[in-house]
């Protein structure tokens, strides 16, 4: 299996290809720019956070990898992480504004039903949130899977695709079972191999 993750600026990008690494999986770290040629290559997609908002953003291969996942009934899997997360919902016709206010440092999120992305986890747990913009509504085709005192969409989940979003970061430390989200997502993509 072989991961691409678009790194779309966030200073963690490159935490998520280390602890990918550390789970024996193979992925390469592209800027948004990459080929689609370079995008077909991979097998499952992590599109990571980053410093810009959704409006603001000129399109580009991720754009293309949503709109193909938009357009395919059975497209690689994918995960977008606090930006990617968001540029997901709002490619597919989400919303996605500024919250009551910025969020950065440890929250409490609470997952709200159980799904394979988050298998082996507690109901509650404590997350690394580094951002101002959030999902304040999904198209019908989502559903939300954990919320937070402050947002309403800390992950959520295509109903028939294998599209995910958290909007947490769970490749740093201080996010509780972070390597367990990430594991999790590998296995969902391994299965869909299969």
């Amino acid at each position: 299996m072989k991961v691409l993750i678009i790194n779309l600026g966030s200073q963690y990008t490159h935490v998520i290809w280390r602890t990918l690494r550390d789970l024996g999986v193979e992925s390469v770290m592209k800027e948004p720019n990459v080929s689609a040629q370079d995008v077909d290559f991979f097998d499952a997609y992590i599109i990571s956070g980053g410093p810009s908002s959704v409006v603001k953003m000129t399109p580009n291969a991720t754009h293309r990898l949503v709109n193909i996942a938009k357009q395919s009934d059975n497209p690689k899997p994918i995960l977008g992480i606090c930006f990617g997360h968001q540029l997901i919902a709002h490619l597919f016709g989400g919303v996605v504004q500024k919250g009551i206010s910025g969020e950065y440092g440890i929250s409490e999120v609470e997952i709200d039903k159980p799904h394979s992305l988050f298998e082996g986890l507690p109901k509650k747990i404590k997350v690394w949130e580094s951002h101002f913009d959030e999902v304040k509504s999904l198209p019908d085709e989502f559903e939300v899977l954990a919320h937070s005192s402050s947002c309403p969409v800390e992950a959520f989940a295509h109903k028939t695709k294998s599209i995910y979003g958290v909007q947490f970061h769970p490749e740093v430390w201080h996010t509780e079972h972070g390597e367990k989200i990430l594991e999790n997502f590998i296995n969902l993509a391994k299965s869909k191999q299969s």
